[in-house]
């Protein structure tokens, strides 16, 4: 997940408060929990699923089977 500047500043004082490795614990930790502010500390990942296009439940063809046994 790409951090923007302000979520680096907030690592970067997490790190300085809390050591290495328990400070960036904790400010993934704080996102995980949705702490107030904490979605502006991470950009949008870039990796989007697309959604398909047509009927997903596949009625289209039994429409079509239904209309050809009338």
């Amino acid at each position: 997940m790409p951090l923007t500047s302000s979520g680096k500043s907030v690592l970067a004082s997490m790190k300085k408060q809390y050591g290495a490795k328990k400070g960036k614990e904790v400010f993934y930790a704080s996102i995980q929990a949705g702490k107030k502010g904490s979605e502006k500390w991470h950009g949008k990942s870039k990796s989007k699923k697309k959604k398909k296009k047509g009927n997903p439940s596949g009625m289209k063809g039994r429409i079509r089977k239904a209309a050809k046994e009338l």
